[in-house]
Parts: C-alpha cells; structure tokens; sequence
C-alpha cells in the first residue's frame, strides 16, 4: 500500500503528454526532429510528440487521488549529426534546441468504465522552425515563443496490485507561429491527433522483495493534418518507449529507459514528394526523487540508427507538484 506522503508526490507522473504524457501525456512534446530548417519546411516532417517525454518507471501510475497537479518539463536536444534517408551522415554541425513545458492536470473525484478520470493542457515554450539556439557553440538568432499546444479532454486511469494502466485521447493545436516559408515559425502549422496508453508493472515478490521492479510500457500513435499554407500531410508517426528498473525507497528510483520512432506511411497531398521515412531509436537512463511534496526526473537518451534526422543526445527534466485531496479527508 503506498503511503501517503509517497502518493503525494508521485502522482503528477502520469502523461500529459507528456505526456501527456496523461501527463503528457507529455505531457508535450514537441521537438522538430525533422533536421535543418529547410528540410522542415519540405518532405521530411516529423509528428508533435518528441521519443522519451514519458520515459520515467512509473509513467502508467495515475494520480492515486483527486486533485490538481502540475508537471513543469524541459528538454535539451544535442545533435552532432544529421543523417540522410540511408543513415549517412549529411552534416556534422552540432546543433542544439531546446523547449518547455507545463502540464496541468485536473483529476477530479469522477470514475468512467471503472477508470480515474483526469484532463490535461499543457502550453509549451520553444521553436519549432528548425534553427537550432546554438551552431557549434554559436549562438543563433532562433525564433523562441509559444509553440504547439497539448491538450487531452480524457484520460482514464486502473489500479491493480501489481499493474497500472492509463489509456487516453490528445491532440496538438496549431496554436505557435505559422507560415509557410518563413523562418520565425514557433509552431508546426498542423493539427496531431494522439491516442496513447501506458502501463507500469510494479512487483515485490521473491528477489524484488527489498528492491521493487518497475517496468513501464508505452504506445503513442499520432494522427496528422494537412499542414498551413500548402497541400501536404506529414505521414503518421508511431512511439513505443519502455523503462526498466528498481525503486531503492518510496522516494528513489533508478533504471534504464528508451524509446523506438518510426514514421509510419508516406505524406499525402499534391506537395509531398516522396523520400525515405524518418526514423530514431533511443537508450538511456532515468532517475526520480523526491523531496518534499516536489517529484523531479532526470533522463537522458543517446539516439542511434536514426534516418532522415539529427543524431545526439536528448536530455530531460521534470519537476512535478499538486495539491491531492485525500479520499479519506
């Protein structure tokens, strides 16, 4: 049984995006993997979701109780290569974005299908356009602004002893900068719309007695439109990530995370022009620990057999707090 003060920080883990993760389910999660600028603005465009927003061990745990909670994330994207369609290195100019951003999240006293409900929107903070903030370590005149905005109307949540499930409905809104051909976009110019669902199986028997197991799972699948200003529609994207790992106290835990992108089919309309689908996996590790009534997350992926797309390292860090209403006040 997870005690009280444990129940209070973990809960905002859950996909915003994010996220969703819901946290973000999340929890959002946005990141232009989509190369250089000018590639951006072509053939080759990725989804909204970035691979990793909800990489922690315990992205399938729904608030445990009602109340509201926030999720406050940034990422950090280092890339040292961009590949081409056959995974030749294109460019070797290190690049690097970064974007913010904040879950909030309403869980209120409400059960639908047996399930916790809760809703998410979460603004973020970035640029989207393709230029990067920095060219090997020279800063970069990059357009920074609001961008994209998640949001999930709902998101349900089961307990079970040993396992937990979230399974829920997001979409991105065109809501950042957007027009074709400019260079100061902070938005994609399209609608995503983003099913997903995750689970953590968490177990104390036998050799995890002392030190729990945690393994998390999750699928997210994104569903675009055509994009501003032109006839294209990026292709759909798909994400899978997993955790795996041990929870060293109630406030403490530790493991390896990773995460396998895939663009799924061509992009449609009369401007698309056919190329290789871009493509990331991912590896790394994630720690989380608590103080207080705050829940912070560290995770850190290196990217590898990646196709039409920058390679590096894409970093990320969570601070996550609420205000629960014990069931029991």
């Amino acid at each position: 049984m997870l005690s009280l003060s444990f129940k209070m920080i973990f809960p905002v883990r859950q996909m915003l995006a994010g996220v969703t993760a819901q946290m973000t389910f999340f929890y959002i999660f946005i990141l232009l993997i989509a190369g250089e600028g000018s590639l951006g603005a072509q053939s080759v465009q990725t989804g909204h979701y970035a691979p990793g927003w909800n990489g922690n061990l315990k992205a399938g745990m729904m608030a445990p109780d009602p109340g509201f909670y926030m999720q406050s994330t940034t990422m950090f994207f280092n890339a040292r290569k961009f590949k081409d369609g056959s995974g030749d290195t294109a460019s070797s100019d290190e690049t690097d974005y970064v974007l913010s951003a904040l879950a909030l999240v309403w869980r209120p006293d409400f059960k639908l299908f047996g399930g916790d409900y809760q809703a998410v929107v979460t603004p973020a903070f970035g640029n989207l356009s393709g230029i990067p903030v920095l060219i090997d370590g020279e800063p970069q005149d990059a357009p920074v602004g609001f961008t994209d905005m998640f949001f999930s109307p709902i998101g349900l949540g089961w307990h079970w002893s040993e396992f937990h499930l979230v399974t829920a409905l997001g979409a991105f809104a065109p809501t950042g900068k957007y027009d074709f051909g400019e260079s100061d976009n902070t938005g994609l110019g399209f609608w995503t719309v983003m099913p997903f669902t995750l689970g953590t199986f968490r177990t104390q028997r036998g050799i995890f007695e002392d030190l729990p197991l945690l393994a998390t799972g999750g699928v997210f699948y994104e569903i675009h439109s055509n994009q501003q200003g032109r006839d294209f529609r990026p292709g759909d994207s798909f994400t899978f990530e997993w955790s795996l790992g041990l929870e060293f106290t109630e406030r403490t835990s530790f493991g390896l995370s990773g995460f396998f992108y895939r663009q799924v089919n061509d992009p449609s309309g009369s401007d698309a022009v056919p190329v290789d689908k871009y493509r990331s996996n991912g590896i790394g590790l994630t720690l989380s620990q608590a103080i207080g009534p705050v829940n912070l997350n560290l995770r850190g992926y290196q990217d590898f057999d990646v196709r039409n797309g920058p390679e590096g390292t894409l970093v990320y860090f969570d601070i996550a707090w609420g205000w629960p209403k014990n069931k029991n006040d």
